[in-house]
C-alpha cells in the first residue's frame, strides 16, 4: 500500500510539472482506477525516479511530497515558535538548506538581542548580518518539535529561555 501511495504521489508530481510547462494531456497519467497491474508497476518504481519527480515538483514552486530524500538545494518552510513569554517570534517561512542529506535552517529572530542558541546540546552563535539575530542551526527531522534554548540580552542580564521550533513539511517549497 505504501509503495502504491508513493507511486501515486510521484505520478501527481509529474502531472503537475507537465501541466506547469504546458504539456498536452496526452502525456499525463490515465485517470482509470488502479488495478493489480498498476500496483505491480508501482512496486518496481525506483526511488531514483521518485527523487527526480520530487525535485522537479519542488523547483516548480509546488510542495515537495517526499521529504525523506530531499535534493541538495535551498527550500522555504513554515516554522512555528513556542515558549518563552510569547513576545519573541521567528521569521516564517524560514530558509531550509539541504546538503548531502543534512538540513540546516536559517532562523531570524524578531529581535537583535539573541546571542546564543543551543540545539541538541551544541552552542550556535549568530551569523554576521545587519538587523535581527540570525542563526544557522541543524534540523534533524521535519514535523516534530525541536527543543532549543536561546539566550537574550534584552533584559538587565542575559537570560537563557526554553523554546520549541516546529518545521511543517507540508509547506516545503523550493
Amino acid at each position: 500500500m505504501k509503495k502504491l501511495l508513493t507511486a501515486l504521489l510521484v505520478g501527481m508530481a509529474t502531472c503537475a510539472l507537465a501541466l506547469s510547462v504546458g504539456c498536452s494531456s496526452s502525456g499525463t497519467a490515465s485517470s482509470a482506477p488502479a488495478s493489480e497491474s498498476a500496483s505491480a508497476e508501482a512496486t518496481v518504481a525506483s526511488s531514483e525516479s521518485a527523487d527526480a519527480s520530487a525535485s522537479a515538483a519542488a523547483s516548480a514552486g509546488t510542495p515537495v511530497a517526499d521529504t525523506a530524500n530531499l535534493s541538495n538545494g535551498d527550500y522555504q518552510i513554515a516554522v512555528t515558535l513556542e515558549g518563552g513569554s510569547g513576545k519573541a517570534t521567528v521569521d516564517s517561512p524560514a530558509k531550509l538548506m539541504v546538503q548531502d542529506g543534512a538540513m540546516t535552517a536559517v532562523i531570524v529572530w524578531s529581535s537583535p538581542n539573541y546571542d546564543l542558541m543551543i540545539v541538541d546540546g551544541t552552542e550556535y552563535y549568530p551569523v554576521p548580518r545587519a538587523g535581527n539575530s540570525t542563526f544557522e542551526i541543524p534540523v534533524s527531522a521535519l514535523d516534530v518539535d525541536l527543543p532549543i534554548q536561546a539566550e537574550t540580552t534584552a533584559m538587565s542580564e542575559p537570560h537563557m529561555i526554553d523554546y520549541t521550533l516546529h518545521f511543517d513539511s507540508s509547506t516545503l517549497t523550493q
